[in-house]
């Protein structure tokens, strides 16, 4: 139904949003190991590896992370469409 979505891609693209960091800034990496903690319950360690190792990533958090992407991008679209509704 879903198709997964890699930590490194989830963070590629909400960061430069959600933390203000573009790939390659300084605290980039730290940004995102801090969200997908956040978002997924695990500790910032193992999330930091998932970013070098995605082999570690376990089989539910790439679903996840496509899901959060996906009510994310709503979220962005949404507050736009209902504010038309009130013109």
């Amino acid at each position: 139904m879903f198709e997964p979505l890699e930590p490194t891609e989830f963070c590629e693209k909400w960061i430069p949003i959600k933390r203000n960091k573009k790939p390659g800034e300084y605290g980039y990496r730290k940004q995102c190991r801090k969200l997908l903690a956040e978002l997924t319950g695990y500790g910032e360690t193992t999330c930091n590896n998932w970013l070098s190792t995605p082999k570690e990533v376990p089989q539910l958090v790439r679903p996840y992370l496509r899901l959060v992407d996906t009510l994310w991008q709503i979220q962005q679209i949404l507050p736009l469409e209902v504010n038309n509704f009130k013109q």
